[in-house]
């Protein structure tokens, strides 16, 4: 299949959208475009919504199924089920994107400041929200090419007690139960979940299976002492053991190996949020704590483990001159300081390498201000500031700006934005030691970016459509590249690259309902991702940037609404990856494109119970995300879900 052959799928899709007319659907408010929620059309920023409905029409067990349709998103998936799978958002670095899970900063600090997209299950997720663009103006470090934001199902006012079994390939099986409800006046709703799967070989050699198993609990309490005042709590905390294949020092390829890593996720939050004068002056003070705690072990047993906290204190305050409507974001004034203190440890065993045994922290205060601005009728305007104070760099300025302007007779939005982002070197970057293999660089500088986009998005009432396409840009400095060689230690190192990354490309998505019971999706992106080459300065591809990715959607009702049919295909276009022979002289190869076909079908057998069924890759594809490491092939399951 060649690359373009998408474009023509896309182009059908849209042009099915010619049948029949669909209502105008309500406004959607979104929580993360702003640091106030706003409606999704005074958005500048390129947003994507997943909502309940979507998961729910997927059947999928895993977040990552459903964010690789986003456009911009690039997935990387290391082996099997549960492996370390990376999420690239418009060519930038996976540690270059914020997780929020309610809100709760969620990237890892021992974990190279990324997320583990592998254990992210989709059981209490009501929906995510996906930024794309330099957000650093709003939300810090960690922003620099986006945000998804997790927000996970809140309490129900009645009592609710929901459940799910499934069963399928590979020795997978998975469960989980939900109770929602009221009482005294306060809400509260606790969510258990579990999966556990043999798994497959992840190796090109051998035949062992890598298992995994993940129990995650999740828990959310909504209090209202007073009319003005509003307590919240949201705790989510996995429990996670997996088995995965390492690269041998003979092939530099991954091998059969007994290699396991269990692992404690745990993101907890408190808010506090006050109304006053009428909801026009709202303030709120939230205390959050991220932990992570990782044993790594193989055949000779312990092999190093890594723990890393995350304090946060959250101040902020808003001010609306105008109130917020379904329509328009009206205009307000927040301000807001937020502090954070990382701590990250690294134990192991000392060797003839050294002594990889550490204790390191940071400290970052950040003030933020962003104003609002409706002037015109259908005119929206963000402006954002953020100065960060960091105890371990300079201090560091960043922006926002963004307008969106609709036009309701003809059925027409403009959207543009412009930001200046920054990612702070990680401890892994910085501190980090694997004997014998690389040593962290204390004097790294922070990432730098500069991006924009433009957009437009064309609604077709009349024919109930919608085709949007955006063009983004970024140039970054001080890329961070992690596998350069040491002279003093004979190992790899960290280093920030002279020149500039380039980023740049375009996004399109169409969307249709030729039929009431019809519903089609498509998107597609292009990117072009470049880097100075570490040796000669001159611009190469960066790795595992696929520069055509896109997705083609269809879900289904019947008249009765009992029967639902989803079915989905994606692309993934070919890209260069790095390989490291016996030689230690790097070589550039190239993963092949392949397609993934999934099928999905629910079957409801009353208003409380629903059967069905999912085929994950559907055709049988042979895949490599990351060099040398297989992906699972076809996967059938079957499952119930209730709800009383």
């Amino acid at each position: 299949m060649r690359t373009v052959s998408l474009v023509p799928c896309l182009l059908a899709a849209f042009v099915l959208a010619t049948a029949s007319a669909a209502d105008r659907p309500p406004e959607t408010i979104v929580v993360t475009a702003s640091r106030i929620p706003v409606p999704l059309s005074a958005v500048g920023s390129s947003i994507s919504v997943i909502d309940r409905e979507q998961i729910e029409r997927r059947e999928s067990a895993f977040a990552i199924d459903l964010l690789r349709n986003v456009p911009g998103v690039a997935i990387s998936q290391s082996g099997s089920i549960g492996s370390q799978t990376q999420l690239r958002m418009r060519g930038a670095e996976a540690n270059q994107v914020l997780v929020l899970i309610d809100g709760i900063e969620a990237n890892d600090p021992a974990g190279n400041a990324e997320f583990a997209f592998e254990n992210l299950g989709t059981w209490d997720i009501d929906r995510i929200e996906v930024v794309r663009g330099a957000q650093s103006g709003l939300w810090g470090s960690d922003a620099l090419a986006g945000v998804i934001n997790v927000i996970t199902r809140q309490p129900d006012e009645a009592l609710s007690v929901s459940g799910f079994g499934e069963g399928g390939s590979f020795g997978t099986w998975s469960a989980g139960t939900r109770i929602s409800g009221a009482l005294l006046g306060t809400r509260a709703g606790l969510s258990v979940s579990s999966i556990d799967s043999d798994g497959t070989n992840s190796s090109r050699s051998g035949g062992e299976d890598d298992g995994y198993e993940n129990r995650t609990a999740s828990l959310a309490v909504l209090a209202a002492p007073t009319d003005k005042l509003d307590l919240a709590f949201n705790g989510r905390y996995s429990d996670i053991h997996k088995e995965f294949d390492s690269v041998s020092w003979l092939t530099g390829l991954p091998a059969d190996t007994r290699d396991e890593t269990d692992m404690s996720l745990g993101y907890f939050g408190a808010t506090a949020t006050l109304s006053l004068l009428e909801d026009r002056w709202i303030q709120s003070l939230r205390a959050a704590w991220t932990r992570s705690d990782t044993d790594n072990s193989n055949e000779l047993g312990a092999n190093g483990e890594t723990d890393a906290d995350r304090f946060g204190f959250y101040w902020q305050s808003t001010y609306h001159f105008t109130p917020v409507s379904d329509r328009s974001a009206g205009n307000s004034l927040t301000l807001a300081v937020d502090h954070e203190r990382e701590d990250f440890s690294q134990r192991g065993a000392p060797g003839p390498w050294g002594d990889p045994n550490q204790d390191e922290s940071d400290r970052n205060t950040a003030v933020v201000a962003e104003g609002l601005f409706s002037p015109l009728s259908r005119v929206s305007i963000s402006l954002s500031a953020r100065h960060d104070d960091n105890s371990s760099f300079d201090n560091i300025n960043t922006y926002r700006a963004t307008t969106a302007w609709t036009d309701e007779t003809t059925g027409t939005r403009l959207h543009a934005a412009l930001g200046r982002g920054q990612k702070a070197p990680t401890f892994i970057e910085r501190y980090g030691y694997f004997p014998g293999q690389f040593t962290g660089n204390p004097d790294l500088k922070p990432e730098r970016s500069t991006a924009w986009e433009l957009g437009i998005d064309q609604a077709f009432a009349g024919i109930g459509a919608r085709l949007g396409l955006t063009y983004f840009h970024a140039d970054m400095q001080n890329e961070i590249y992690g596998y350069a060689f040491d002279e003093e230690t004979f190992q790899t190192t960290a280093v920030n690259l002279p020149g500039t990354s380039k980023r740049r490309g375009v996004e399109v998505t169409a969307m249709a309902q030729p039929l009431p019971s019809l519903k089609l999706s498509a998107t597609y992106t292009y990117t072009d991702a470049t880097e100075p080459d570490a040796e000669t300065g001159e611009d190469v591809r960066e790795i595992r940037r696929p520069r055509h990715t896109g997705s083609l959607g269809a879900d289904w009702s019947s008249r009765d609404g009992r029967l639902e049919l989803n079915a989905n295909l994606s692309y993934t276009g070919t890209r260069n990856d790095d390989y490291w022979p016996p030689s230690f002289i790097k070589e550039t190869v190239e993963l092949g494109a392949y397609k993934l076909a999934s099928l999905a079908a629910t079957w409801r057998l009353n208003d409380a119970t629903r059967i069905y069924t999912r085929i994950d890759n559907l055709f049988g594809t042979s895949y490599e995300d990351v060099y040398g490491y297989n992906t699972p092939g076809v996967g059938a399951y079957a499952g119930l879900r209730f709800e009383f």
